[in-house]
């Protein structure tokens, strides 16, 4: 017997631990479950590739390789934020006219090209929060239950992010405070 013989056998033979562990990660929804098969094939075959037989059995190596290239391809394909299940799905209805558009609260067009520069030295989920703050108008209550974590949290995020653009942008004068008449509203 030959060992592409003997490779193609265990392949064959271990598809079926493929479609289980693959049936775990369809039930959590998104992707759909022949795609997962095909990830956990891939998986599977990095397995029996990468193999060491002196290291115990194979079932053992190949189950956490395989789920983690499923994992890997679920990781991928996720959205970078995920809403908590627990928050509602807003439906987004069309733009009209009744609704004005929030106004800009750095007029200067160099002001505002400093504090986006400054921004993109902020961690990605302090970059969020400020934007939501700042651009969308949002309160720190408002901006929590977007992000799914508490309004004391958003604060400290939201102060401690301020500070180190105010420091960045070497002038504090060039944007409000967190106290700036938004900090409560709903």
């Amino acid at each position: 017997m030959t060992t592409a013989t003997t490779r193609d056998d265990r392949i064959e033979a271990h598809i079926p631990l493929v479609r289980a562990l693959a049936r775990r990660y369809a039930r959590r929804g998104g992707e759909p479950f022949d795609d997962l098969v095909q990830v956990g094939c891939i998986g599977l075959i990095h397995a029996v590739d990468r193999y060491d037989p002196a290291r115990g059995a194979f079932e053992a190596y190949a189950v956490p390789t395989i789920t983690g290239e499923i994992r890997r391809h679920l990781r991928d394909r996720a959205p970078l934020v995920r809403a908590p299940a627990s928050l509602p799905r807003a439906a987004v209805g069309p733009l009209t006219d009744d609704v004005p558009c929030p106004t800009d609260p750095i007029p200067a067009v160099d002001a505002r090209l400093a504090v986006v520069d400054a921004l993109r030295t902020l961690p990605l989920h302090e970059r969020r929060i400020v934007v939501l703050w700042l651009y969308g108008g949002r309160s720190q209550r408002r901006i929590a239950a977007e992000v799914g974590i508490s309004q004391i949290h958003v604060s400290r995020l939201l102060r401690g992010a301020l500070a180190r653009l105010q420091v960045t942008l070497g002038e504090p004068a060039r944007l409000p405070g967190p106290d700036a008449g938004r900090r409560f509203d709903t």
